[in-house]
């Protein structure tokens, strides 16, 4: 009896004191939360928070060495720049401190960033120059240019210079990134169907320390924001509609999701309607009582590859329309 109890006692304290699959997957964020604290105190704490509570769960298993590196180099912007010092808090930890923007591939990028994009925006006095000073030579830089030739959408920036060529979505992310590097909050912008369905676009919004403004990456335009091939398509942008409406991202957590047409299944990425920017309220209006979003794939199996299909109409009177 003693020698079945205690068999029993060894069985049970192998099973609680096990690592299981949970613990092994929290031990990252588990160990940066805690180091956060030591490494940069209560500020840093608080950032790696909010990093936490809102990532993806595509994260789980990310590497510890990146979130350090990224928090230490994200903190070092907000001292160093101008534009950075009184930023917002909340400002501050959704559109500069994050790690990722979209799907991307993780990597290390912020302090190799934060050291090319330093020597860019030396002379900016404003996070508008400096921004516009980004895309004006980075692009150059880095000798990544719009090719479509690119191996995926959503490239890394990584990914992108290895191949020197992305197209919007990753010249996009590149552009982002910079901007945070040094403090400037970013984040893309775009929708995943054109109102005419021709496809989708991605841009980058900046903080310009009062507003939010626009402008594509790699697409530098020496008479300032807001000036952009795709304005007149964008004000056509249906508001609230997930495909058809101008969104942008967002970190923490919104009720909404940012479609990305690459990973159109994928609802990890928060985002904001900011259709409004882009459309008058006439306009909107109208957009939205001429448009209803239906998504249809035709698949040859259940996840096969798609294929292309004439569709019809019919109304409830059996009516082609």
């Amino acid at each position: 009896m003693k020698q079945t109890l205690f068999i029993a006692v060894a069985m049970l304290s192998a099973w609680l004191f096990a690592p299981s699959s949970l613990g092994e997957e929290s031990s990252v964020w588990t160990e940066f939360l805690e180091q956060a604290q030591d490494k940069f105190g209560d500020e840093g704490a608080e950032a790696a928070r909010f990093l936490a509570n809102n990532r993806p769960e595509r994260d789980e298993q990310i590497g510890l060495d990146l979130l350090i590196e990224n928090l230490d180099y994200a903190l070092r912007a907000k001292q160093a720049f101008p534009w950075a010092k009184t930023l917002d808090g909340d400002l501050f930890m959704n559109d500069v401190l994050p790690y990722a923007i979209v799907d991307e591939t993780r990597e290390a990028w912020r302090a190799s960033m934060h050291e090319r994009a330093s020597s860019i925006v030396n002379e900016a006095e404003t996070a508008t120059e400096a921004a516009q000073a980004l895309n004006r030579e980075l692009f150059n830089t880095i000798n990544v240019h719009y090719n479509t030739g690119r191996k995926k959408p959503n490239q890394s920036i990584g990914e992108s210079i290895e191949q020197g060529r992305a197209t919007c979505t990753g010249l996009s992310i590149i552009l982002v990134n910079a901007c945070r590097s040094v403090g400037i909050p970013a984040r893309l912008a775009g929708v995943a169907n054109w109102h005419d369905g021709r496809g989708n676009h991605t841009w980058v919004e900046i903080w310009d320390g009062k507003n939010w403004r626009f402008t594509g990456a790699d697409e530098y335009n020496k008479n300032g924001l807001d000036l952009a091939w795709f304005t007149a398509d964008a004000s056509k942008a249906t508001a609230g509609d997930p495909v058809f409406g101008v969104w942008a991202t967002s970190w923490k957590k919104t009720g909404h999701q940012f479609t990305m047409s690459w990973n159109d299944q994928d609802r990890s990425v928060h985002a904001v309607d900011v259709t409004h920017r882009y459309a008058s309220d006439s306009q909107i209006a109208a957009n939205e009582s001429t448009h209803a979003t239906r998504l249809i794939r035709v698949r040859s199996t259940n996840a096969g590859e798609r294929l292309i299909a004439q569709l019809e109409l019919i109304n409830a009177e059996g009516t082609l329309t």
